[in-house]
């Protein structure tokens, strides 16, 4: 039998009092750390604790994902986190979310070997030369709480089918990553992006956006536009030249980028 359960068990034992000690002097309330072995989605747990919690779970087992997609989680290979802050508009929240995790994963590669990373439109962290997913965030807004959840591939692990994926030890190779390293760091991190207004939000966003320049596929409503990623005002449109040299303004309330080819693909 695995002894994967005790791993976790012994791995997770220090991170209440780490994460307590991270969520001070933040808009999180440190006697709302929740630690858990193992459960469903700690975006449910984080819900029902309320305003400052701050979820994390040694394995998510039902991890969801944007448009109701899964988080794959693979028996502790990576973080899920959930935080509950007070309702403000979703759109501004996954975008202030995803930086501050682009900044926390940033700072755990060291310079020297550290690949080129930035975002994807709306909440995914990339490694930019392959396209990669990183990391992705997930608002869900209800009852006057928005609880964002992140979840960040860590350690190496084989991806399945069709799951375009890559882990911070593979990016950074000899480089070893703890999950509660970064754990500890995304409180702080968070807090202080969502006090970012937001057009200070939409210029940095744009600013780290790797398919702008890029050949992509864009879906909004019924329509799909191949082209080229001109402009992205990440709370307004997504600006593309197609094929035929025709320029679209499309929403991005209803738009999604549905595939790229990266600079370096």
């Amino acid at each position: 039998m695995s002894d994967l359960g005790p791993k976790i068990l012994a791995e997770i034992a220090d991170w209440p009092c780490r994460l307590e000690a991270s969520c001070r002097e933040t808009r999180f309330d440190a006697s709302l750390v929740r630690v858990l072995a193992k459960c469903d989605s700690t975006q449910d747990v984080a819900r029902m604790a309320g305003r400052g919690a701050v979820v994390t779970a040694g394995r998510q087992s039902a991890g969801r994902g944007r448009l109701g997609r899964i988080w794959i989680d693979d028996e502790g290979a990576g973080i899920a986190i959930s935080l509950a802050v007070s309702m403000q508009d979703p759109a501004t929240l996954s975008l202030a979310s995803g930086l501050a995790v682009l900044e926390v994963i940033r700072a755990a590669i060291p310079p020297d070997v550290r690949p080129s990373l930035g975002m994807k439109f709306p909440n995914d962290v990339v490694e930019v030369a392959s396209g990669a997913k990183i990391a992705g965030i997930l608002v869900e807004a209800t009852d006057g709480i928005a609880v964002i959840g992140i979840g960040v591939n860590v350690h190496r692990r084989t991806w399945p089918p069709g799951i375009h994926a890559m882990a911070i030890e593979e990016l950074a190779p000899g480089v070893t990553t703890r999950r509660i390293d970064l754990l500890e760091a995304l409180p702080a991190r968070i807090s202080e992006a969502l006090d970012w207004e937001p057009a200070e939000i939409a210029a940095r966003f744009s600013a780290e956006h790797a398919p702008t320049g890029c050949r992509v596929e864009v879906e909004s409503g019924d329509r799909r536009v191949v082209g080229t990623l001109e402009s992205l005002a990440p709370l307004e449109h997504l600006g593309i030249v197609d094929t035929e040299g025709i320029r679209h303004q499309m929403p991005v309330e209803s738009s999604r980028i549905l595939s790229w080819q990266p600079s370096g693909g």
